[in-house]
């Protein structure tokens, strides 16, 4: 059950994402799918900690983990003022 949600919220990410980069043109990363991702990829990784297999876990800790600094980079872009480095 935790598989599934897991996979269906990495494919509304998906479509979000898809939808916002072919039809609205805007090619950044959009934080909807990132937070998507991220949530999605956890529970992936808590099934797969569950039913003892630390290779998938693992796996897609480290995806949810990078997605997770993905969304706080564009976080920390979006919040400082224009022109500072």
């Amino acid at each position: 059950m935790i598989t599934t949600i897991g996979l269906v919220l990495i494919i509304i990410g998906w479509i979000e994402q898809v939808y916002r980069s072919l039809v609205r043109k805007h090619l950044s990363f959009s934080p909807f799918f990132l937070a998507m991702y991220v949530v999605g990829s956890g529970a992936l990784a808590y099934s797969s900690f569950t039913q003892f297999d630390a290779v998938n876990a693992s796996l897609n800790i480290v995806t949810a983990a990078l997605a997770f600094v993905m969304l706080l980079i564009l976080i920390y872009r979006h919040r400082r003022p224009p022109g500072a480095f």
